[in-house]
């Protein structure tokens, strides 16, 4: 962790734009939680075996649509193997099933595949076609499985069947390959459809996913991979057994708190992200060098946030003491670009997030022990001062300060207004040709509409260009 501000976006931001623009794709930057306190830093029996059983995965929650497909999987195991076979839906649009299968390095499983899905409209098997793209070595539109959700880790490409080996002990994850794992938090998966069948085999571990109201008498001493993936009404935290029961007595309580935020930045934009999925949570310690937590699905974290200093521990987020800040920063990130439009952000991707923490603390009335609420307009005087616009536009906490402004004029509902009437607005609509001041121009015209009023002179008064 080093003294950055919280979440400044990494240096990809400029060229994956631009590039993203060009090719109508989603933007491959990412969304990064520096770090707790006063801020945040750049940017968390071997072998295949014989299945003794074949379980069917059942789709729970609210991620679904007209389609009847449900998005959310639940692959039903119990709390120690071996794995058997399971049988269950994979949608293109899923952010990665959890088979319920823990693989140690070495071990295998059979996985196959059939059906069809499509990658923007065009139909394609279970093997994925190149000439759409690529990705870590697979075709777009293929059935992969990995090893954990590790930050771009190595894909293996299944199609409609295929022997996968762990390279790492982890928890294996299967799903259609059609960006890089940066692309997904940018809603990527909207341009996916269908689902397939998915068969896995083998002799491995299992996880269990465990509902928020069965963890006070769920048997995880029984659990022989030592893995569990919590499951409350919103979101997936995907932990070690040892780290559920050092926070065992927080840990109900800190899953109806992640809910809560949750809802309270659900009702402020008026939809979910990810068409409703539960938001996953896993530990990743391959992003320390340059994240603290990174938005998506999942969103991951370094592992000190399950199994550090207690306050910023993620199973106790319902103490007062504990740093929400970060939590609710992140799923933020997910909340300004619900439906893929992200680019009325461009000139600070860091500044809109905190309009949802901010909301969350004052609504949950946890300010108390929660860094940056106190602080972030402390930059404001020296900017009006004749501050340089490029500290405007770096510095993530003077551009919330001017943000914040609005809802201090007109009221809580002025960004309910904003946000939900961006649900139906498109990258393409920003009209960004490339400078600022498309983009301010863009976000002033919105705050009008939400204002019922010409905004302009406070757009002037901070010496923003239009």
């Amino acid at each position: 962790m080093n003294a950055q501000p919280r979440g400044r976006t990494l240096l990809l931001a400029v060229a994956a734009a631009a590039l993203a623009l060009a090719s109508g794709g989603a933007c491959t930057t990412a969304a990064d939680d520096g770090g707790p306190g006063e801020g945040e830093g750049e940017g968390e029996g071997e072998g295949e075996g014989e299945g003794e059983g074949e379980g069917e995965g059942e789709g729970e929650g609210e991620g679904d649509d007209e389609s009847g497909i449900v998005y959310d999987v639940t692959v039903d195991v119990g709390p120690s193997g071996p794995y058997g076979t399971h049988t269950f839906a994979v949608p293109a649009r899923t952010n990665w099933v959890n088979t319920g299968l823990f693989l140690r390095a070495g071990q295998t499983a059979q996985i196959a595949a059939s059906g069809t899905w499509s990658v923007g409209g065009v139909a394609v098997t279970p093997a994925g076609e190149a000439s759409l793209g690529t990705e870590r070595g697979c075709p777009w539109g293929a059935l992969v499985a990995r090893s954990g959700l590790r930050f771009e880790d190595a894909l293996t490409c299944i199609g409609a069947g295929a022997t996968f080996t762990a390279s790492v002990d982890d928890v294996v994850y299967v799903g259609m390959i059609a960006s890089s794992d940066l692309g997904e938090t940018y809603e990527s998966r909207l341009t996916l459809d269908g689902q397939l069948t998915v068969t896995v085999t083998s002799a491995g571990d299992t996880v269990p996913t465990v509902p928020r109201d069965a963890l006070a008498t769920f048997p995880l001493g029984s659990v022989s991979s030592g893995w569990v993936e919590l499951q409350s009404a919103h979101h997936l935290v995907t932990i070690e057994v040892a780290e559920v029961v050092a926070d065992l007595d927080a840990a109900g309580a800190s899953l109806d708190t992640l809910d809560d935020i949750y809802d309270v930045e659900r009702q402020l934009r008026g939809q979910g992200p990810f068409l409703e999925q539960r938001v996953r949570w896993v530990k990743d310690a391959t992003i320390a060098s340059f994240a603290y937590m990174l938005a998506g699905n999942p969103i991951r974290c370094v592992p000190e946030l399950m199994n550090g200093v207690a306050t910023q521990r993620i199973l106790r987020a319902s103490e007062a003491a504990t740093d929400i800040w970060g939590f609710s920063h992140e799923l933020g990130h997910l909340f300004t670009m619900t439906n893929g439009a992200w680019v009325y952000q461009y000139n600070n991707m860091e500044s809109w997030p905190n309009i949802f923490t901010l909301r969350v603390l004052r609504t949950l009335n946890r300010t108390a022990f929660q860094p940056n609420v106190d602080t972030y307009c402390d930059g404001r005087d020296a900017y009006l001062a004749g501050g340089a616009y490029e500290t405007f536009k770096n510095d993530p906490f003077v551009q919330l300060c001017f943000l914040m402004e609005f809802e201090e004029q007109y009221g809580a509902s002025f960004y309910e207004q904003f946000f939900q009437g961006m649900n139906s607005q498109t990258n393409e609509d920003v009209g960004w040709d490339g400078t600022d001041q498309a983009t301010w121009r863009y976000v002033r015209d919105r705050f009008n509409l939400a204002a019922g009023e010409d905004t302009t002179p406070r757009w002037n008064a901070w010496r923003v260009p239009l």
